[in-house]
C-alpha cells in the first residue's frame, strides 16, 4: 500500500467507516495495523482466496489503489464478481484505456477509473487558467468546462433577459451569482446586471467564444511555462492547449522532448540542460502568467519554482510526489503545490461521502454544487423529454453522457428536447436544498 491507500484508510477510519486493508507486504500491514483503527489482511489482492478471507463479498465499496494498474484492475474484477457493491480503480494514466473505456467498464465492473496523472494535470490546468475573479472546473476528462464569468461594465449582457440571448450551441448559463441574493437558477425572464457572476457550462471552445462575447477577455494571450518531462507535464500542456493558452515546455530529456513535440500541436517544446536563471531569462519565464515545475523529481520542481519566482514570475506551481511536502512548499513562497496522491485520495473521499449523487464541485461555500448521477431503470421519467420533467426550482441539467450500442459515447449539452434514458450519466448544477428531488428523478431512491 502506498501513500494514497494509507491516507484513504486513515480518512475513512476517522469518518467511522469499517475499513479492511489488504497488502502483500507484512511490514506495511504491521505499520498500518499499529497506526490506524482498521482491519488488516496480509496477502495478494489478485488472489481470490485473499479477497474471500478479507470478506470482499460483503463490501459496500472496494477501492484498488496499489501502484500497479494490472493489480488494481484484476482485483477490482474479482471483488465485484465476489459481491462487492461498488468499485473504484486507480491507474497512473488513462491514456492507454481511452478508447476502451466502455468496454472496460462493462467487463471489469468498476464504477470509477481515477488517474493520478489526469487529476494532477487537470488541477494544474485549472490553476494556470484561474485568476482571482474566475473559477474553473473541468469534467469528463476536460471535454466539459464550467467557468464563473463576471459581467463587467461595457458587456452586452446587462438589461437583457436570458430568453433573448443567443448562446453558442454547446453552452448553458446554469446559474447566476448575485452579491446580495446569493446563487440562483435563472429563468427565461431573468435580466442580467453588472456585477453578476455567470456560471457557464459547455464545451471548452464554445465557453471561450461566449466569454469573448461577454467581454471577459482582455485581449492578451495567456502564457505559461512548464518545466519537466513527466506525464503530468504533457497532459497539463494538452489541457491548456485546448483553452488557447500559449505554452513553452522545457525538457531535459531529448527523447521525451521529441515525443512531446509530436503530441502537442501549439506548444513550443525546448530541450534545455537544466533549471538555471540564464535559461529561464532567455525563455522569458518572468513574463509568464504562471510557471509550473512538473518534472518527476520533487527537488527539481522546488528549485525551478524558486528560480522563476526570484526572476519575477508571480505565480508558481510545483508538482509534489510526497504529500507531506505540500504545506512546506507553500510556506516558502510557491503559490500552489499539487500532489497527485492527495488529489486521488480526496477524489475518492468525495465519492464515498457523496451518497447517491457524486459531488464534482462546490460553489458559494456549499450553497451550490455540481453533481453527477446515473439514470436508473426505476426512474419514472425514463423516456421523458427534459422539458416535460417537473424539474424542481434550483436544479439545472447540464450534460448527458450516453453509451451507444456500438460501445462508443455520445456527449450532449442538455436541452429541453433531450430524453432521459436508462444508464445515462448526467451532470447537474443544483442548489444544495434541491438535491433530494434530483435523487428521485434519477430513480436513485
Amino acid at each position: 500500500m502506498g501513500e494514497v491507500g494509507f491516507h484513504l484508510a486513515q480518512e475513512l477510519s476517522r469518518a467511522k467507516h469499517a475499513v479492511t486493508v489488504v497488502d502483500p507486504d507484512p511490514i506495511k500491514i504491521k505499520r498500518i495495523g499499529e497506526a490506524l483503527d482498521v482491519q488488516t489482511y496480509c496477502g495478494d489482492g489478485t488472489h481470490p482466496h485473499v479477497l474471500d478471507e478479507a470478506d470482499a463479498s460483503s463490501m459496500d465499496l472496494f477501492i484498488a489503489v496499489s501502484d500497479c494498474d494490472r493489480v488494481n484492475l484484476l482485483s477490482c474484477l474479482l471483488a465485484r464478481r465476489m459481491g462487492s457493491r461498488q468499485a473504484i480503480v486507480r491507474v497512473k494514466d488513462k491514456g492507454p484505456y481511452k478508447n476502451y473505456r466502455s468496454l472496460l467498464r462493462r467487463n471489469l465492473l468498476f464504477d470509477r477509473l481515477l488517474s493520478l496523472e489526469d487529476l494532477a494535470a487537470g488541477e494544474i490546468a485549472k490553476i494556470v487558467r484561474r485568476n482571482q475573479a474566475v473559477a474553473v472546473e473541468e469534467f469528463l476528462d476536460g471535454r466539459v468546462t464550467l467557468r464563473v464569468v463576471p459581467i463587467r461594465e461595457g458587456s452586452p449582457m446587462p438589461g437583457k433577459p436570458l430568453k433573448d440571448i443567443k448562446l453558442p450551441r454547446n453552452v448553458l448559463i446554469v446559474a447566476v451569482g448575485k452579491e446580495k441574493e446569493g446563487t440562483m437558477i435563472p429563468g427565461g425572464d431573468h435580466q442580467f446586471a453588472v456585477g453578476d457572476r455567470l456560471y457557464v457550462l459547455g464545451t471548452p471552445a464554445d465557453v471561450e467564444q461566449f466569454e469573448a462575447w461577454v467581454g471577459h477577455h482582455k485581449g492578451r494571450t495567456r502564457r505559461a511555462v512548464i518545466y519537466g518531462e513527466s506525464g503530468v507535464a504533457l497532459r497539463a500542456a494538452q489541457y491548456l492547449e485546448d483553452h488557447g493558452v500559449k505554452i513553452t515546455l522545457l525538457c531535459e530529456n531529448r527523447k521525451r522532448s521529441e515525443e512531446f513535440s509530436e503530441k502537442l500541436r501549439n506548444t513550443t517544446v525546448l530541450l534545455i540542460e537544466g533549471p538555471a536563471p540564464e535559461i529561464f531569462l532567455e525563455e522569458r519565464v518572468p513574463d509568464a502568467d504562471c510557471f509550473v515545475g512538473a518534472s518527476e523529481i520533487d527537488e527539481k520542481n522546488l528549485l525551478s519554482c524558486q528560480i522563476a519566482r526570484k526572476l519575477g514570475c508571480e505565480r508558481t506551481v510545483a508538482l509534489v510526489s510526497r504529500p507531506a511536502y505540500t504545506d512546506l512548499y507553500q510556506e516558502i513562497g510557491i503559490t500552489r503545490a499539487v500532489s497527485p496522491r492527495l488529489l486521488c485520495s480526496d477524489a475518492i473521499m468525495n465519492l464515498v461521502h457523496a451518497g447517491r449523487l457524486e459531488l464534482l464541485a462546490l460553489f458559494g461555500q456549499g450553497a451550490a454544487k455540481v453533481c453527477a448521477g446515473v439514470v436508473q431503470t426505476r426512474s419514472k421519467y425514463v423516456g421523458k423529454k427534459l422539458k416535460d420533467i417537473p424539474i424542481p426550482h434550483g436544479v439545472r441539467f447540464g450534460v448527458i453522457r450516453r453509451t451507444l450500442p456500438d460501445g462508443g459515447e455520445e456527449l450532449l449539452i442538455a436541452k429541453g428536447e433531450d430524453e432521459l434514458r436508462v444508464g445515462d450519466h448526467v451532470i447537474l448544477f443544483l442548489l444544495s436544498k434541491a438535491e433530494r428531488k434530483v435523487v428521485e428523478i434519477l430513480g436513485l431512491g
